[in-house]
């Protein structure tokens, strides 16, 4: 289950004053115009990074024509900043935080291909980067402006909820990290990733005791939650229908498995038939505004609910990685009746494998009987559950048939069948 919330915004204050003491320095024309930092409350917290964070700021205004009046770049310490603005006239207001550096523009048209840049995914120290808009705003004596911020990444926090796995299954999240996460994001416009070096190799991950809430599990059968951090990447529709989280995937050579957002949990698994020894378990499964969308929006946080079944081992390929699991139990092969077999034309003969775990791929054979059969030597029936076959002899000759069984058996049966020739 996902769901999506609007982030609350921080509030940058602008206080438009006009005081008397300005009066015998400024033209009628003119106020002093003193702007307020202040970030408003937010619901949640996390400990990384910190989301109220502004360690600096690039305030700018426009005038009605898309020229730029003031360009002032501030530390946060700082707390009110005061330009002089002409009364009655229209202005646009554009801010931008946490970027590190001064962003100018002689024309409004400019910030479109402003683009924030991290070095690594969790580059956060200095807050998360931010971004206001305000457009038509006709300064007034005495005029409140509050210039709301968004955060141009979002937040995904995830739990699991486990009431729906077998008794005898345990799953210990040991690492979650975002694939494909961007390196960077439009600060004033959306933004999306357009090809596979705009993203990090490895995305913002928590990992080890990071993971321990998830690993916890309440009264009501559900675990904590973290929360991960990412720019904004706006894919867009899946482009087909989709039914269920399965077919959320991509085939090979679509050239969007490279760059839309997903989610890889990494789990410790343990059954009373399979358990992970040298590698984990992994889920994986793409991100978006509902099954059908790959949007990752900024400002946005979204709630995710993992609800494995079962086995908990349900899918396979690239969503559901099963291939570091081993069987935990007994493992046997036999084949029947005996791997030489003489026999005459007209005769039936039952060849077949038992072996444990029965659920084990095996490959019968086919192949080779296929070559036996062109050859007139038999005729055959596959068994109904796969294990063996039905040679009905037609003709002389030798006929070579291999089966063999999978993981975690890895083992094989050569069977000859010698057909005399008629007397």
């Amino acid at each position: 289950m996902e769901r999506k919330g609007r982030i609350r915004s921080f509030i940058l204050t602008l206080l438009v004053i006009a005081t008397s003491g300005c009066s015998s320095i400024l033209p009628d024309s003119m106020t002093e115009c003193t702007v307020i930092l202040t970030p408003g409350n937010y619901q949640t917290r996390a400990l990384v990074p910190d989301e109220e964070k502004i360690t600096d700021i690039s305030l700018m205004v426009f005038n009605e024509h898309g020229s730029a009046e003031e360009c002032i770049w501030t530390s946060a310490s700082a707390g009110i900043i005061r330009l002089n603005l002409a009364k009655g006239r229209k202005y646009s207001f554009r801010a931008c935080a946490n970027l590190g550096y001064r962003v100018y523009a002689d024309h409004i048209s400019e910030l479109d291909e402003v683009t924030c840049y991290l070095a690594y995914p969790d580059e956060y120290q200095e807050g998360i980067p931010m971004a206001a808009s305000l457009d038509d705003v006709v300064i007034e004596d005495n005029a409140v402006i509050s210039l709301p911020f968004e955060r141009i990444m979002s937040k995904i926090s995830l739990r699991m909820d486990r009431r729906k796995l077998s008794e005898d299954v345990k799953m210990y999240v040991r690492s979650v990290k975002i694939g494909n996460c961007p390196k960077s994001a439009k600060v004033f416009s959306i933004s999306k990733v357009e090809d596979e070096d705009g993203c990090f190799t490895k995305g913002f991950a928590i990992e080890d005791s990071e993971t321990d809430p998830l690993n916890m599990i309440g009264s009501d059968g559900r675990s904590g939650e973290v929360s991960l951090y990412m720019l904004e990447n706006m894919q867009g529709e899946f482009g087909t229908h989709l039914d269920n989280d399965h077919e959320k995937v991509f085939d090979e050579n679509d050239h969007r498995r490279n760059i839309c957002s997903y989610i890889e949990m990494e789990m410790e698994y343990l059954s009373s038939s399979q358990y992970s020894k040298d590698r984990n378990l992994i889920y994986r499964f793409y991100l978006g505004d509902g099954l059908n969308n790959l949007d990752i929006e900024r400002n946005c946080h979204y709630r995710i609910t993992v609800s494995p079944e079962d086995d908990g081992l349900k899918g396979d390929g690239w969503r559901v990685d099963k291939s570091g699991l081993d069987y935990l139990g007994p493992v046997s092969f036999k084949a029947y009746p005996s791997s030489y077999i003489n026999c005459d034309i007209g005769d039936t003969i039952h060849i077949w494998c038992e072996f444990t775990p029965p659920g084990a791929d095996f490959d019968v054979g086919i192949e080779y009987m296929e070559e036996d059969k062109a050859e007139g030597i038999y005729d055959y029936v596959v068994d109904e559950d796969g294990h063996g076959a039905v040679l009905h002899i037609t003709g002389p000759g030798t006929g070579l048939i291999y089966m063999e069984a999978g993981d975690p058996i890895n083992d094989a049966a050569l069977f000859i069948i010698e057909v005399n020739k008629p007397s």
